[in-house]
C-alpha cells in the first residue's frame, strides 16, 4: 500500500514540470553551499597552519625561548605524585566519597610540595 503511495506521488512529481524545476534548483543550491562550505574549512585550515608557522620563525619569539631563564626558576608541577594523584581522582567514586576540598589539599599537596 505504502509503495503504490510512493509510486503515485513519484508520477506526479515526474509529470509536474515546475516542481522538476525546483527540485533542480534545491540541488543545485545544496551542492553550492557544500561546496562554498568545504571551501570556507580548507581556507581556514590553511590560515590556521601559515600563522602557527610564522610564529616559530618570529626571531623576537625565538630569543624568547633561547632565554628561558624564568623556567628554571618555577616549582615543577609535574611530579612523581602529582601525576598520580590526579589519576586517582580521575575515578568518579573517589570524587564523590571525598569532600572536594579534601581532593583539592591532596592535589595541591602532591603537585606543589605545600
Amino acid at each position: 500500500m505504502k509503495s503504490f503511495i510512493f509510486l503515485e506521488s513519484l508520477k506526479k512529481f515526474n509529470t509536474n514540470r515546475q516542481l522538476k524545476h525546483k527540485r533542480k534548483i534545491f540541488i543545485g543550491a545544496g551542492i553550492v553551499g557544500c561546496l562554498m562550505i568545504g571551501a570556507l574549512v580548507v581556507w581556514g585550515g590553511i590560515a590556521a597552519l601559515k600563522t602557527v608557522s610564522n610564529i616559530g620563525t618570529n626571531p623576537i619569539v625565538q630569543e624568547k625561548i633561547s632565554n628561558l631563564t624564568e623556567v628554571q626558576n618555577m616549582s615543577a608541577l609535574v611530579k612523581v605524585g602529582c601525576w598520580s594523584t590526579v589519576k586517582s581522582l580521575m575515578n568518579l567514586e573517589t570524587l564523590f566519597e571525598k569532600p572536594v576540598a579534601e581532593n583539592y589539599n591532596n592535589i595541591k599537596s602532591a603537585c606543589l610540595n605545600e
